[in-house]
Order: C-alpha cells, then sequence, then structure tokens
C-alpha cells in the first residue's frame, strides 16, 4: 500500500480554482430576460438551497458582461445540462454577442427564456434574494415550476 502525504497549499485564487476542480460538479444553462431581451449562462455553481420552501441558486462572477442583466432580472430558467449537449454548454460558455441566435426558445410561466432542448431537469425560478458574496452574486429563487425527463443523463465535469 503506498501512504500519501497530504501537502499544504497557498491559497490564492488559481490554486483554490485547480483544487476545486478536481470535485465532480453539474452543469447547467440559466436564461433570462433583461431589459435589453435574452441573457443566457453556462453555470457550475448551481445547487439546491432549501426544500421548503423550494428554493436554490447560483452566482455569478462581478466581472460579467452580463451583470446588469441578470441583476434586473426578476426571474430565471435553470436547465441542468444533458451528457451529451456540449455544444449548447459551449454556446452559453463563450463571450459571443447573441446567444440566442438561432435558437427558437419560448416563453416560461413569467416570461423567461426556455430553450428548445431536452434536459434532465428544468426549473423556472422567481427571484427571491440577491447577494453580493466576495466577487459574485449569489441569486437564489423560489422554484416556480418545474419539469423533469427521467430517460435523460445530466452532464458533469471532473478534471
Amino acid at each position: 500500500m503506498t501512504c500519501v502525504t497530504p501537502t499544504t497549499l497557498d491559497v490564492t485564487p488559481s490554486v483554490l480554482r485547480s483544487q476545486l476542480a478536481r470535485w465532480p460538479t453539474g452543469v447547467a444553462i440559466v436564461t433570462a430576460l433583461g431589459p435589453d431581451g435574452p441573457v443566457g449562462k453556462t453555470v457550475n455553481s448551481f445547487h439546491a438551497t432549501s426544500l421548503e420552501p423550494a428554493l436554490v441558486g447560483w452566482c455569478i462572477d462581478h466581472r460579467s458582461s452580463q451583470l446588469e442583466a441578470w441583476l434586473a432580472a426578476e426571474g430565471y430558467v435553470v436547465h441542468v445540462a444533458a451528457a451529451d449537449q456540449t455544444d449548447l454548454v459551449t454556446r452559453f460558455a463563450t463571450a459571443a454577442a447573441d446567444r440566442f441566435a438561432g435558437l427558437a426558445w419560448r416563453p416560461g410561466v413569467d416570461g423567461m427564456p426556455i430553450l428548445p432542448v431536452d434536459v434532465p431537469l428544468r426549473l423556472e425560478c422567481r427571484v427571491a434574494h440577491r447577494f453580493a458574496v466576495g466577487d459574485h452574486t449569489y441569486l437564489i429563487g423560489e422554484v416556480v415550476a418545474m419539469t423533469a425527463a427521467a430517460d435523460v443523463v445530466p452532464m458533469t465535469l471532473q478534471r
């Protein structure tokens, strides 16, 4: 048996990022309506916050070019990405002027953009809380509608 001695690392943003990347995480695309139209973003910070009431949350970097639109949005839709949706995840992860170009999205319960794809889980949310935490803003939403596809495998990332 090999014995491994833990190494103490300096906690810098790059070291922390590289170490946290070792933890498997889900991938989601979050969409909303901003003042100038639909906005969307690929995130891996999405998570459950509370079961009663039904709350979920995610974080947006203060350096995001879409920050003001996200802070103005009254709601959002979380699309948990399917394992075979790499192209869609990449589309919403890149800095493009219009990530919705060529996508025939439809409005959800509160008019928020629903992507025209099958996903393992889709949550339509109304923003319940927003607060700054370090270099991000934490957006907590109350789940008002949910659809799930049991036969669609979710995407996970792990380095």
